[in-house]
């Protein structure tokens, strides 16, 4: 951790008190600030504990070398963090920047967990972290009972732009938990809630509540270009998803609500007890293109053209469920795996079961190339999966309503009977 410079506040609190309008440290007089957050954060010690009175504080950043919004040296340790605290409601607002919080490791950082705040995305990011220098990460920074509230109004396309909910660059013992409550995200215009790359650690999210995203809920990639393979353990726990996917840039059709794709052969993927919901709510059902159905997919895993496979995937208790003819693709899609273990009571529920019209009633004219609820080694652009699963169990406990295909044709008993094999 980088020691403070000459003028730098010292970092000795053990307990600050902040307002909208000031900070107090250690039960001193407030002292008046334009932006609490970043000035408590350069007086905190590792282990101190930063509490927030109710009401709106500015965006601010943390690690960048200058500005008066800017925490230039701070950061716990390991089993010390700093704790940053809501008591009320507390809410940092975006600012006239990207980003409402923005995070690099320009000096060095980390160990930092935010409690009980509200983060209103900025036009770019709610939070975003920097891609560190070669050889850094971003390390330790959690989220508990934190929401993430944007204000697009898709249905009526009007409202606050933003583009992520949280981007984060090389994460490594990263959490975002709702632990006394679920963690809200939500109304994001144009992409994800999570928007993770080349992960460099353990990654946990647990307990979250999301819809009306603009693409996916969680989006996890790691491409040559960006750095190192990802690597740990991403898990993806307890969560409530509906419709995502729903930006009109993308015409309504950017993704699948869980994705990973890339470089991470040696990561491990687990999904566990999660539900995915889409073309329940009637008043979206107009975000689609004319002739195909609202809602895309629930989960995908895939290589992006990487040459390596995605580790082990594990799905376990989900329930992904599309609403009667919605859907237009499969609701799981998995290839590019080394091992693949659907186990538990997974249900998969295509919605477009047949053929419809634009308003949903039968039609000869219309065929919906859906009703898909498994599909294993897709074909691409036509041709066979370049990197298909090297291992795959569907536990007979798996509820499938829809069909289940290999490499593009519904599955034969047989087959069937093998992924069935332990």
């Amino acid at each position: 951790m980088a020691m403070a410079q000459k003028g730098a506040p010292p970092r000795t609190a053990s307990f600050i008190f902040c307002t909208p309008r000031g900070i107090s440290v250690g039960g001193g007089p407030e002292i008046a600030t334009s932006n609490p957050i970043p000035d408590a954060l350069e007086r905190a010690a590792p282990g101190c504990q930063i509490f927030l009175s109710g009401g709106d504080y500015p965006a601010f950043r943390i690690g960048f070398n200058k500005g008066a919004d800017n925490a230039r040296y701070t950061g716990g340790k390991p089993h010390l963090p700093i704790v940053v605290k809501g008591q009320g409601k507390v809410r940092v607002r975006a600012g006239k920047g990207g980003d409402t919080v923005s995070i690099t490791q320009d000096n060095p950082n980390g160990f930092i967990t935010f409690e009980n705040i509200e983060f209103e995305p900025s036009y770019r990011a709610a939070i975003l972290f920097y891609r560190p220098p070669a050889g850094q990460v971003n390390e330790g920074y959690h989220f508990f009972d934190c929401d993430i509230i944007g204000s697009w109004d898709h249905a009526k396309a009007s409202g606050k732009t933003s583009k992520w909910g949280l981007n984060g660059k090389r994460l490594k013992d990263f959490k975002w938990i709702g632990r006394s409550k679920a963690s809200i995200i939500r109304d994001i215009r144009h992409e994800h809630a999570f928007y993770l790359t080349n992960m460099a650690g353990d990654t946990t999210i647990r307990n979250v509540e999301a819809k009306r995203l603009g693409r996916t809920f969680v989006q996890l990639v790691s491409r040559k270009k960006d750095g190192p393979a990802g690597v740990g353990t991403f898990l993806v726990q307890d969560c409530k998803i509906s419709d995502t996917n729903i930006a009109a840039g993308d015409n309504y059709k950017g993704g699948s609500a869980f994705t990973l794709a890339g470089d991470m052969p040696n990561a491990r993927f687990r999904f566990e007890n999660n539900t995915y919901r889409a073309g329940f709510d009637k008043s979206l059902h107009k975000l689609t293109e004319k002739g195909v159905p609202y809602g895309t997919g629930a989960f995908v895993a895939w290589s992006e053209k990487e040459p390596t496979r995605l580790g082990t995937l594990t799905l376990i208790d989900n329930d992904f469920r599309f609403a009667p003819s919605c859907g237009e693709r499969a609701v799981v899609s998995i290839t590019a795996c080394l091992k693949v273990e659907i186990i538990g009571s997974n249900h998969f529920e295509a919605g477009a079961m047949g053929e419809v019209s634009e308003k949903g009633k039968a039609s000869p004219n219309t065929v919906v190339p859906s009703g898909i609820a498994l599909s294993l080694d897709r074909p691409s652009g036509g041709k066979p999966a370049e990197l298909t699963n090297r291992s795959v169990y569907l536990a007979p406990t798996t509820t499938i309503v829809g069909r289940i295909e290999i490499a593009g044709v519904e599955a034969s008993e047989l087959e069937l009977q093998e992924l069935r094999k332990k």
